[in-house]
């Protein structure tokens, strides 16, 4: 009879994978991601059938883990640019926080090792939040924009805060605002 598997390796050999991919991106090699972790090559296709499988179970390890700080008191009820604050904070927190996953979920949302299935699934991990999000942005943002402005945008200026909220401490709010109006302003039409 098999040996049950472990949760303590399987949480090692995605914490090592989040570091590798962070620091050396998808080309982290599997012997490195086992190292880190402390088990023996093999044991991460134990885990994992693959790669691809252990890059695909990051992604969505880090995905649940952004939704939850994202979509915890999401003030639905609010006006557009509340709700907007409200994921800005929590991302700014959440980034601030977890570096290593922050980094290591830029690289895998870049990547086509990452399945169109996987990127599904995630997508609904945030539930009613971005729907909301959304629909509150339509008045102000151009429909075929929207996800640039979602994806991209937002992401690109709250990395740049980061960067510079890490730079400049004492600064940390100041910047953290001045991000947030950068952002606000130039959505609206």
């Amino acid at each position: 009879m098999a040996r049950p598997l472990s949760d303590a390796k399987r949480t090692a050999i995605l914490d090592a994978a989040a570091q590798a991919v962070a620091a050396q991106g998808i080309g982290a090699s599997t012997a490195q991601i086992a190292k880190a972790a402390k088990v023996a090559e093999g044991t991460v296709f134990t885990y994992f059938e693959n790669k691809d499988v252990l890059l695909n179970a990051l992604f969505v390890r880090l995905e649940e883990r952004l939704a939850l700080a994202v979509g915890g008191s999401f003030p639905a009820q609010a006006d557009v640019r509340e709700q907007l604050l409200h994921v800005w904070n929590a991302l700014l927190v959440w980034g601030a926080a977890h570096p290593v996953d922050r980094m290591a979920l830029r690289q895998l949302k870049v990547s086509e090792r990452i399945t169109d299935c996987t990127r599904s699934h995630c997508a609904g991990l945030f539930g009613t939040t971005l729907q909301t999000l959304e629909a509150s942005l339509a008045r102000y943002v151009d429909p075929d924009r929207l996800g640039f402005y979602l994806g991209r945008v937002l992401i690109t200026l709250l990395e740049t805060t980061l960067e510079a909220m890490s730079a400049q401490p004492a600064q940390r709010d100041a910047l953290a605002q001045a991000g947030f109006d950068l952002y606000w302003k130039g959505i609206q039409r």
